[in-house]
């Protein structure tokens, strides 16, 4: 059944995809964009596999991700988008008269890439705290330049942070208990825990949920409001 643990696994991520997709009607296109956006992203787990984590895949191709990478991909992608706006009622009220920030973004993301590249070759961090790093870097940076977006950023980190948290205890320290030993290598991380479950899950969804909450308001020039 561990064989399937993952795959499962990324249902209960979907599942809160489409509970908050036909929450809100207003949100569905930021849902879409960020998680169609995202999906490829799911290739990151060859990065993690190396000195993170090494799931077992429905197909093992080899290649160190699989279809459980993207569908992970991208759902988180759309939840941590819109999960600030659906828990405390967020609009969008109204566009701010700038420029879209495209070249900062086309900068950040090949530094980010160049970045990556580095540490695999020189520095050699682990994947999982260079990742957090540069998203905690990007968020900041956006934050920086946006003001008014910075509680979208801290309250989308907390939340998507608190969501991982609930699902690794539910789900994997009670129907696969022995997942965590066996796929996260624990001797290369802190060996903190938070109710059984790695510290660094949940930072990670911190930092995934501080950059993917206010990016796409950033992009577009919107501002958002309570409703």
């Amino acid at each position: 059944m561990n064989h399937y643990a993952y795959l499962i696994g990324d249902l209960f991520f979907l599942f809160v995809w489409l509970i908050l997709f036909f929450h809100r009607k207003d949100l569905r296109r930021e849902m879409l964009t960020m998680s169609l956006l995202i999906t490829p992203l799911g290739v990151a787990d060859a990065i993690y596999f190396k000195d993170y984590w090494r799931p077992v895949f429905t197909l093992n191709t080899g290649l160190h991700f699989g279809i459980e990478s993207f569908i992970f991909a991208f759902s988180i992608g759309g939840i941590a988008s819109v999960i600030y706006d659906e828990v405390f009622g967020m609009k969008y009220v109204r566009a701010r008269k700038s420029k879209r920030p495209k070249h900062f973004l086309i900068t950040i993301t090949l530094l980010s890439v160049v970045i990556l590249i580095l540490n695999s070759i020189i520095f050699r961090t682990n994947s999982i705290y260079i990742t957090s790093a540069l998203m905690l870097l990007v968020g900041s940076t956006v934050t920086f330049m946006r003001h008014d977006l910075l509680k979208d950023a801290l309250m989308s980190g907390l939340l998507t942070g608190l969501l991982m948290l609930i699902f690794y205890t539910c789900y994997f320290l009670i129907i696969f208990p022995s997942a965590i030993q066996n796929w996260w290598l624990l001797n290369n991380l802190s060996g903190i825990f938070v109710f059984g479950v790695p510290l660094e899950e949940i930072l990670w969804g911190f930092c995934w949920g501080f950059i993917a909450g206010p990016i796409y308001e950033f992009t577009l020039g919107i501002k958002i409001a309570r409703q």
